[in-house]
């Protein structure tokens, strides 16, 4: 129905769970079981339609008898933006947690893995985490600028002040420039091209996602948490 969260939503807040499950600490294998199990409830606990790829693909290597943190598999769409979805609470929660930036990129990653084994989304990935720190530890009334443009020359080597300068409306880029739909080559500089244009307006930014349309539910979620770290630093 409308309002309800997408099956990678659900995802996110079986992760979290499972953190505090955990005594606030990431847990892969307690990750995994927690994912097996909301997956396969009976009666279901959501009702998303559909299932992306990676989700399919996960559980015919586990029906293949795989060990669960071998069942992640390559499909035509696994480095899309689906997989970031819940890298950011993971990325806070180690963060938060003291952990240095470069561990956080490993958990993150591994965990990335157990689903979207593929190195270009791993390195979009590493760049994501990077800029979640940058925009969670930066100092009161630092703003934000800096950290997205950093994390859009270093991902993919966009300028990013001047795609926003150029660009005569957002479909100039959303839909223009690169595609809608959740490829993480095209929805990437989407969602750091609406951060940028955005950081300071949340509700501006998640209403200019949802009306460009395309894969927007997963480019909505990433979004969303880099922008409401944006907005404030306090």
């Amino acid at each position: 129905q409308a309002g309800d969260n997408t099956l990678n939503a659900h995802c996110a807040r079986v992760l979290i769970r499972s953190i505090i499950a955990s005594n606030g600490r990431y847990s892969r294998d307690h990750f995994l079981q927690s994912y097996i199990e909301f997956m396969t409830a009976d009666p279901p606990r959501h009702r998303d339609t559909y299932a992306e790829s990676y989700h399919r693909g996960f559980f015919a290597n586990l029906v293949a008898k795989k060990p669960p943190h071998q069942c992640g598999a390559r499909t035509h769409d696994t480095p899309s933006m689906g997989g970031l979805v819940t890298i950011g609470p993971l990325a806070m929660s180690s963060l938060l947690h003291g952990a240095a930036l470069s561990t956080a990129q490993a958990t993150c990653r591994e965990h990335l893995f157990l689903t979207h084994p593929d190195e270009t989304l791993g390195r979009i990935c590493d760049g994501y985490v990077a800029l979640v720190a940058g925009l969670l530890l930066r100092k009161a009334g630092e703003p934000s600028d800096g950290h997205l443009l950093e994390a859009a020359r270093t991902t993919m080597g966009l300028d990013l002040a001047g795609m926003v300068a150029r660009a005569r409306t957002d479909r100039d880029i959303v839909g223009g420039k690169y595609s809608t739909a959740c490829y993480i080559n095209d929805s990437w500089p989407c969602l750091l091209y609406l951060a940028f244009k955005y950081r300071d307006d949340l509700k501006a930014a998640l209403l200019a996602n949802t009306n460009l349309g395309g894969e927007n539910a997963h480019r909505g979620a990433v979004l969303g948490g880099i922008v409401s770290l944006s907005c404030d630093s306090t």
